[in-house]
């Protein structure tokens, strides 16, 4: 049996993105490399799309984003308790429980034990 919720598996990436500097600028790039197309997410972000399927998103990032590198998100049945066992680990919590809003489920940042 397969553990599931609503989005998907537990314990798989279910959502990528990729912080930059200007989105504008992003867009074009990662539109020429890849043939992705995008579209207007909110504020500061966009949806990026392969063919008429959204795939990821391109974020504005903040200063204290820059050079982060692509986030990827993992689906887990207990966030409280996965970011206790980041900290047991040797890892830290860079943001805690987030809500994402729109019923989208909650978020958070951490680096694993090596700062990554």
């Amino acid at each position: 049996m397969t553990d599931t919720t609503a989005v998907g598996t537990l314990n798989t990436v279910t959502w990528w993105e990729i912080p930059v500097k200007d989105l504008g600028e992003a867009q074009t790039f990662y539109g020429t490399v890849f043939g992705w197309t995008f579209e207007p997410f909110g504020e500061g972000y966009a949806g990026i799309y392969s063919d008429a399927a959204m795939i990821g998103g391109l974020s504005q990032a903040g200063a204290e984003d820059g050079g982060e590198g692509v986030r990827v998100y993992v689906n887990v049945a207990d966030i409280e308790a996965t970011l206790a066992a980041v900290e047991a680990n040797g890892g830290a919590v860079k943001t805690p429980r987030q809500e994402v809003g729109g019923d989208m489920g909650w978020w958070a940042n951490f680096t694993d034990n090596l700062g990554g």
